[in-house]
């Protein structure tokens, strides 16, 4: 009997280790596949070459929703911005000066001392002197801040994606064919006419505003301060004098606030769509008089500091948008491309939503205008990514219903 309950006993316990391992086990489980769902890191893979079906039904476009199916991904050009500050161009005087150093010899009487002894004689003298020559220098410079800021600003641009930027070269075409005003605007006229012609949909361009220069020296009050509460017996009053002395010579230096002003056209329109004024400083040293050199340095690293206020501006402006370039089947399963790609920072299990565009007619004016319209249509890239096109699955929505050329729009 007892060898019956010992064996009872263990076999109980068996099973209960058992029971705890295999509900830990499916807590495991679920947990990974929530994860895996959650999260849509799941390999979502694509055999394209298994899909044998092309499927050509091409949208048709209403020439009225033409304009913004075209800016799906839009030219833009960075022109170089007018600066109405005081630092341009500019002559400055330099003053050069030559040192010669001149000894001469010479002999006097006195005290000899040598080997032998000491006694009178002839002590030789040299005679050190130095000649300097002073002379001014007229120095030319060209601060460049217009320039300066075209580039960063290009890299802002190209960065949020969904535009295409206009080259260099063809930015001197432009220059030429604008003529911009000293206000750094454009006359709305000449900007339709050139939209027309180039292809440009969009312009970025501003001016620099302001310069200011402050220099600030507290140190030379909290340094007669320092000297008083150093007296103190207390300690703390001591260390309270020393803080303050330290905090002046942190804060103490000069400091340059450059102010622009950025604006963007809309060349099919002549509108501004955004306008807005960056304000940016920068600490360049203790230097109470700075060189022309060290103040736009400080500048050109102000402006371009300043430029992060403008990403969500930009990227709200030009959302990343393609097309459907494919579409196979295989029995009733669709895959599609999509014409964004690597280039465009897509990767693995992107989603992606369609838009369909209809002809949309006032009742009551009979304005005809574009109706943008958001499908209920998902898509999922799979591994099949490119350098501007990618393979998607369906993630939602009835896939028979797309067709070749209809819009989409990279999702967040």
């Amino acid at each position: 009997m007892k060898r019956l309950s010992i064996s009872k006993i263990l076999l109980d316990t068996i099973n209960q280790r058992v029971l705890m391992l295999h509900n830990k086990l499916k807590v495991s489980a679920l947990f990974v596949a929530a994860i895996v769902v959650l999260t849509g890191c799941g390999s979502n893979k694509i055999d394209v070459l298994s899909y044998p079906k092309k499927i050509k039904t091409k949208v048709n476009i209403p020439e009225v929703c033409i304009p913004e199916y075209k800016s799906a991904m839009p030219f833009v050009a960075v022109m170089d911005f007018t600066n109405n500050s005081t630092f341009g161009k500019a002559q400055i005087n330099e003053t050069k000066s030559d040192s010669k150093t001149v000894k001469k010899a010479a002999g006097v009487a006195g005290l000899v001392t040598s080997s032998r002894g000491v006694g009178m004689g002839i002590v030789g003298v040299s005679n050190t002197k130095r000649k300097s020559k002073t002379s001014n220098i007229k120095r030319s410079v060209d601060a460049k801040l217009s320039k300066s800021i075209t580039r960063p600003l290009e890299t802002l641009v190209i960065n949020s994606g969904g535009v295409r930027l206009f080259t260099r070269v063809a930015m001197d075409q432009i220059d030429a064919e604008l003529k911009f005003q000293d206000s750094g605007l454009v006359d709305p006229d000449s900007v339709i006419e050139f939209g027309k012609t180039s292809g440009v949909r969009y312009i970025i361009t501003g001016s620099i505003d302001n310069v200011e220069q402050k220099y600030t020296n507290n140190s030379s009050a909290t340094n007669g301060l320092a000297r008083v509460t150093n007296k103190s017996a207390k300690q703390s009053i001591k260390l309270v004098g020393a803080l303050l002395n330290l905090g002046a010579s942190v804060t103490d230096g000069m400091v340059i606030t450059a102010k622009m002003t950025i604006q963007m056209l809309d060349v099919q329109t002549g509108k501004i769509i955004f306008s807005k004024q960056l304000e940016k400083s920068k600490y360049i040293g203790k230097v109470p008089h700075p060189t022309y050199d060290q103040v736009v340095g400080g500048i050109k690293a102000a402006m371009i500091e300043s430029l992060p206020m403008l990403k969500e501006d930009i990227s709200n402006h030009f959302i990343i948008k393609g097309y459907i370039t494919q579409l196979k089947s295989k029995g009733d399963d669709i895959i599609v491309q999509v014409s964004i790609g690597k280039d465009l920072k897509v990767k693995e299990n992107q989603l992606f939503k369609v838009f369909s565009f209809d002809e949309l007619e006032d009742p009551m004016s009979g304005t005809i205008s574009c109706d943008v319209i958001e499908t209920m249509i998902k898509l999922r890239a799979s591994q099949q990514i490119m350098k501007n096109r990618t393979w998607t699955n369906i993630e939602e929505g009835d896939g028979k219903t797309l067709k070749l050329g209809q819009l989409v729009q990279k999702l967040d």
